[in-house]
């Protein structure tokens, strides 16, 4: 890809909420945007304007019991429609193509399985690492977080670490 090219392009994304009385609430209305290939970008704003719900509707984790995105909007990753794809090659670009951090991790890991578990199963995945191989990635990623005692930390459960 060239660095010119658009990796992902957002277009009048409008997602709507279903609310306990019938009613509707539009979260988001009319988000437009494009990445780049090859930047580094944040999405910022204030509390409530609509980042994770932005990031969320992109990666298709809104719950489709009380969400929706309107069909007119567009979501495009590397030239793919990604409202047109199908949960399992949704699954395949998840966690490897396509990626975000959440805003709250510590609710966000799994806390019956240890962190190293939840990032080894990620790399083993996606990135076609053994097990063992994935084991030490982990260990090599919390090292380069700047985690202190990575080979004791990744056998931490979520709860154990510092939400700070």
């Amino acid at each position: 890809m060239s660095d010119n090219k658009i990796l992902l392009s957002v277009r009048d994304l409008r997602v709507r909420f279903r609310q306990e009385d019938g009613g509707r609430f539009e979260a988001l209305k009319g988000v437009s945007f494009d990445i780049p290939a090859h930047r580094t970008v944040a999405l910022v704003g204030e509390s409530g304007s609509g980042k994770s719900v932005t990031s969320m509707a992109i990666m298709q984790l809104l719950p489709p019991q009380t969400s929706e995105i309107d069909p007119a909007s567009e979501l495009r990753f590397a030239g793919r429609d990604l409202l047109k794809l199908s949960a399992s090659e949704l699954r395949r670009l998840r966690g490897k193509d396509i990626a975000m951090i959440f805003q709250e991790p510590m609710s966000s890991l799994n806390p019956v399985f240890s962190v190293g578990e939840q990032i080894v199963e990620t790399l083993t995945l996606h990135g076609g690492l053994s097990r063992s191989a994935a084991w030490k990635r982990a260990v090599e990623l919390l090292r380069e977080v700047g985690l202190p005692e990575p080979e004791k930390r990744i056998k931490s459960y979520p709860h154990e670490l510092s939400g700070g």
